[in-house]
């Protein structure tokens, strides 16, 4: 959305275009003009003030408006609403709940589900989204007066504006001429004093600075006003959210619970019939299986040996072995021995013979 000019001598950046304007309505900004006292310091930080002012108490009006409203819990009350439609689940009636309940039981004689308990649920659903349905229809009231209070201050806003552009236009009157009589000042310095041509140019500095500032304010006052008509808009959403909800959502939901109990107790006798005959066919299916098992490993023993071939062939397998490797042992043994006796006669005639010679 785009800022709306309320003055063709000014632009959307808030740039005066003093061409724009005929002498006739430039005398109509002498009353502003004359109010900027280039001798008083406080004379350019009071410029435009007033109407700041009366700006930011509009402003503190509606917040304590907003503050005393409910139109803000609009929506969390609808969430509530929400949350009470969904605290009835369907799939408390479909089959596979139906299932696990079944499991729960001990006997088929219980197996019933309770709907008297879903009903009591459902009356105290009722009871409370009566409740909230009361709170939305008061917040749903709010939100109209809401959007009066912010339409005032949209028509005040643009009479705002107009006034601000009054002293930015007044304003840089007041520049132009200053910027005039400071170029005749510099020309012509021997006329006058350096502190007059200093406050001169100091005063045209300070004027520009306070120009910028109702400049940002006059921008500021011009984007709130698409966002004030957001603001409506979405309260007016959240209005026809919630009368839909209110008076179409709410009957439907009834609605189709009735049908849903309905249903529910047509599946419950399906599921009965379903769950005797499913844990028949589990009985017949299981029992053939173990017969078939059972009935395989009895011929299998029957036919089997008392040791199986494989087994004696291990047993005689390793005992050839353990034979082989003990004669091995055996015949390794006596050449130890036989070497022994030889290396021990060795020794002995080396004895004798050092002996004999010392």
């Amino acid at each position: 959305m785009e800022l709306q000019i309320t003055n063709t001598a000014i632009d959307k950046n808030g740039n005066v275009d003093l061409s724009q304007i005929n002498t006739l309505e430039l005398q109509k900004y002498d009353s502003i003009v004359n109010s900027i006292d280039e001798q008083n310091p406080n004379s350019i930080i009071s410029f435009g003030s007033e109407l700041q002012n009366s700006l930011a108490n509009q402003s503190d009006s509606f917040l304590n408006n907003v503050r005393k409203s409910n139109s803000g819990e609009v929506g969390e009350l609808i969430n509530k609403l929400l949350i009470e439609l969904n605290y009835v689940d369907v799939d408390e009636l479909e089959g596979s709940s139906v299932k696990k309940f079944f499991k729960k039981l001990p006997f088929f004689k219980n197996m019933v589900t309770s709907v008297e308990t879903l009903f009591v649920k459902y009356d105290k659903i009722v009871n409370n989204i009566s409740d909230i349905s009361n709170k939305v229809n008061a917040g749903i009231i709010t939100s109209t007066k809401d959007n009066a209070v912010l339409q005032t201050i949209f028509t005040n806003n643009i009479d705002s504006v107009s006034k601000i552009e009054e002293y930015i236009i007044a304003g840089t009157i007041k520049q132009q001429k200053s910027n005039e009589e400071l170029a005749v000042m510099d020309s012509n310095p021997d006329n006058y004093q350096d502190y007059q041509i200093s406050d001169k140019r100091d005063f045209i500095n300070r004027l520009d600075r306070r120009l910028a500032d109702l400049k940002v304010v006059r921008f500021i006052i011009l984007q709130s006003l698409p966002q004030i008509r957001l603001i409506q808009s979405n309260n007016i959403s959240i209005a026809e959210k919630a009368q839909t909800i209110l008076t179409t959502t709410l009957p439907v939901w009834k609605n189709q619970l009735t049908l849903a109990v309905a249903m529910h107790r047509q599946q419950q006798n399906i599921e009965v019939q379903k769950k005797v005959s499913s844990t028949t066919e589990e009985i017949l299916r299981k029992n053939a299986q173990r017969l078939q098992q059972n009935t395989v490993d009895v011929a299998k023993a029957n036919e089997q040996t008392i040791v199986s071939m494989d087994t004696l062939r291990e047993t005689t397998n390793s005992l050839i072995n353990t034979l082989t490797e003990v004669k091995q042992i055996q015949q390794q043994g006596a050449q130890s021995r036989q070497q022994l006796d030889v290396e021990l006669k060795k020794l002995e005639d080396t004895l004798k013979k050092q002996i004999q010679n010392s």
